[in-house]
């Protein structure tokens, strides 16, 4: 039984300061790094992704070449290309990202002028208002 290719969930800004392949590039690895795409799932063509996000094809074509160089998919010919999990290297991007993601929340943040108190105290609040959406979910 074949196995469903699971559709990418991202956009690309054209207007971005980030080059279009960047973002591709960066919307798979996080596919991949959240667990949404895991080892051996088959990622959407080139042809696919290509018409899916209106970017030329060429352009996938070289994101998906890094991202086989980098190890985070291999490719069959004439099958596809198909991810390939190291969790050490998982593990590296994640935390890579997690704080890249937290330098420019602080920085933007501290741009509107507030403290690392403040940050704090929102924090709480997000994961108080998390927990309690988690309980009332259960409760059902």
């Amino acid at each position: 039984m074949k196995k469903e290719i699971k559709i990418l969930h991202f956009t690309v800004e054209a207007k971005s300061a980030v080059p279009v392949y960047e973002q591709v590039k960066q919307g798979v690895k996080l596919a991949v790094i959240s667990g949404y795409l895991e080892q051996g799932d088959q990622v959407m063509s080139i042809r696919e992704l290509a018409a899916r996000l209106k970017i030329h094809p060429n352009t996938i074509a070289k994101v998906y070449y890094q991202l086989e160089v980098e190890g985070f998919i291999f490719s069959k010919p004439g099958t596809g290309y198909f991810v390939k999990v190291d969790h050490r290297k998982i593990q590296k991007e994640k935390q890579e990202l997690f704080k890249k993601v937290t330098r420019d929340y602080v920085s933007k943040a501290m741009d509107l002028g507030y403290s690392l108190a403040d940050m704090i105290a929102e924090l709480q609040s997000m994961d108080s208002e998390n927990m309690a959406g988690k309980t009332k979910k259960r409760e059902k």
